[in-house]
């Protein structure tokens, strides 16, 4: 651990603390037609009421669905983990997806979802996610170079680092998964990931009844598109891959090698494709988006960034390999978990009950569905002091000692913990460290900031910001 402590940096000028981007918290539940016609429909986080931030449970019901949405942290440990064999992902957030990750990790159930828990395992361990430290750094630095060059240039000091980061974090997985072999390039592939994400969980009448095949809106009919390109482009692959003699031994081989061992070649080649698009949409997406979020609060807040400057700084100049660098960043890990804790990668977790249940004293029937906003959970007042302020030091060591467990769950929670948590976090750190230690970042005037959620929670429209080489 570097000598370096945050409270050890230099001062400057005290600033209040800054309030991140946020819709408006509503004064009332909204009814029917507004989540239905409104901005809600595209952007469920603009239809959540102040009385979600304050109390533990709330009872909704949406045409034939019924909701239980919980923010206690032992209703939530009770649902996630104690309790979780009673619990399943429901089965229209499984049919959404399905289309474009059929039977992956991610949509799986029981020993289905086991089998390719542990067949997944090893490559996401401590050790694995070490042993791409190197990839991260050599990406980060690539990306960095692009940045100063445009300064040289004088071409422009405003950088969209919301794209940047998915370009960086698309490179790093199509080079970590699939030896860099899928193809699938950033200009090409961009576009049609947001499409099916935007377009596939709009709220729209069809989506719940079931009828998505008759829906002919146009964001619908774009996710379709998008999803046939992504697909067919994948499919290629991974049937190269399962012809070569003599495969990398990367991600994509080692997962159908284990499909083979068990499934027919065509169930195999399938189950591979599945998780292929699981890990190469959610993959990319989640850590660019943190990223992005990250820089745009320390952008705004000129003490948090200069420490997490001189930090990384320090860290990159000792010499150290990329993976003992991620040991010398205790401020920056602070960073990157209140960023987590005030833009969750995973805003909302939904659990159908198999069977009766009670959570915070009221009863869930068979069929109906718990809710868990990470969105809210991270922002309720009843766990967090001054939850909508940037504020770093929620998490250094003596705060975190007081949280609940539960309270804080950017990447979900219990036995379906988002296995590739360690890996984006690295790859996080990273990211920012090597382009903190290179780079200021300021807003830019007149640009407003707003969370979107969908599959992700994104910056809408991008986040630009000035990005000047550091002195």
């Amino acid at each position: 651990m570097t000598d370096l402590r945050y409270e050890d940096l230099a001062p400057i000028a005290p600033a209040p603390r800054f309030r991140p981007a946020a819709p408006p918290q509503l004064d009332h539940e909204p009814g029917f037609l507004a989540l239905m016609t409104g901005a809600a429909a595209k952007n469920p986080l603009v239809a959540i009421p102040k009385t979600a931030f304050d109390e533990p449970y709330r009872r909704l019901r949406f045409l034939h669905l019924v909701f239980h949405g919980v923010s206690d942290p032992e209703a939530i440990k009770h649902v996630l983990l104690d309790n979780a064999a009673n619990y399943r992902r429901p089965g229209l957030v499984r049919r959404v997806f399905r289309p474009m990750i059929g039977e992956s990790l991610l949509n799986a159930e029981g020993e289905s979802w086991k089998g390719q828990r542990r067949l997944m395992a090893r490559a996401f361990a401590p050790h694995a996610v070490a042993a791409f430290a190197p990839l991260f750094a050599e990406r980060a630095r690539a990306t960095a170079d692009r940045w100063a060059d445009r300064w040289a240039a004088a071409d422009s000091d405003c950088v969209d680092v919301a794209e940047a980061a998915t370009r960086t974090t698309l490179e790093v997985i199509d080079q970590a998964l699939f030896s860099g072999q899928s193809e699938l390039s950033f200009e090409e592939t961009a576009s049609h990931v947001r499409e099916f994400l935007s377009g596939s969980v709009e709220v729209r009448l069809g989506l719940l009844l079931g009828l998505e095949a008759l829906d002919g809106g146009p964001a619908q009919r774009r996710a379709r598109w998008a999803r046939r390109i992504l697909i067919d482009r994948m499919s290629a692959f991974i049937h190269r891959r399962a012809d070569e003699p003599d495969p990398p031994e990367d991600f994509i081989t080692r997962l159908y090698t284990g499909f083979l061992k068990e499934r027919p070649r065509a169930e195999a080649i399938q189950l591979t494709l599945d998780n292929a698009m699981t890990f190469f949409v959610a993959g990319h997406e989640t850590t660019a988006n943190a990223v992005a979020w990250a820089l745009y609060l320390l952008s705004r807040d000129r003490q948090a960034q200069q420490w997490a400057h001189e930090e990384a700084a320090e860290a990159w100049a000792s010499g150290a390999g990329p993976a003992e660098v991620l040991s010398r960043l205790p401020y920056l890990k602070m960073v990157w978990e209140e960023t987590l804790r005030l833009y969750p990668p995973v805003h909302r977790i939904d659990r159908e009950a198999i069977e009766d249940d009670e959570v915070c004293g009221h009863p869930v029937r068979k069929g109906e569905t718990v809710t868990i906003w990470p969105w809210v959970l991270h922002r309720h007042r009843a766990l967090w002091e001054e939850p909508d302020l940037f504020n770093p030091e929620n998490f250094d060591p003596e705060a975190k000692a007081q949280h609940h467990r539960y309270q804080y769950i950017p990447f979900g929670a219990g036995p379906r913990i988002c296995i590739g948590m360690g890996f984006a976090e690295a790859e996080g750190l990273i990211l920012l460290s090597h382009w903190l230690a290179r780079f200021h970042f300021r807003p830019v005037v007149g640009h407003t900031v707003a969370p979107c959620a969908d599959v992700a929670l994104r910056p809408q429209g991008g986040l630009p910001l000035i990005v000047e080489p550091a002195r």
